[in-house]
């Protein structure tokens, strides 16, 4: 793994049924200023899992995030979430995805995406 997966920590775990997981182990370099998990980094292990669930039913076509939503529940510190993505509409050029984000059983935060095909093929690493 490289790039912004690597700097951020995510863990590319994979496809479990209809669900694409991707986990992170929480540290103070994922905190805010008031010292709980910044929203940016719920948003990021949504949009990864979001997108990994899109691309795996498309066989590897990439997509774009066009549209990224979410609803912040209750704040984290420390110990490991995990973003489960699910494809909830593919069309031909749109996917509609959700996530939802845990830790253990408890609910953090739910996301939303709309997914733009490109077509192309190209494969995301």
């Amino acid at each position: 793994m490289s790039g912004f997966n690597a700097l951020v920590g995510l863990r590319i775990i994979g496809k479990e049924g209809e669900e694409f997981v991707v986990r992170l182990d929480v540290d103070e370099r994922h905190h805010h200023d008031l010292g709980s998990v910044h929203g940016g980094i719920f948003l990021a292990l949504a949009d990864v899992a979001m997108a990994r669930v899109a691309m795996s039913a498309l066989e590897n076509e990439s997509v774009q995030t066009v549209e990224l939503k979410a609803n912040f529940l209750r704040p984290f510190t420390s110990g490991t979430i995990a973003a489960r993505g699910r494809i909830v509409s593919l069309g031909r050029r749109l996917v509609y995805t959700e996530a939802h984000i845990k830790s253990g059983e408890r609910l953090l935060t739910t996301a939303s995406a709309t997914m733009m095909r490109n077509g192309n093929g190209e494969s995301m690493k």
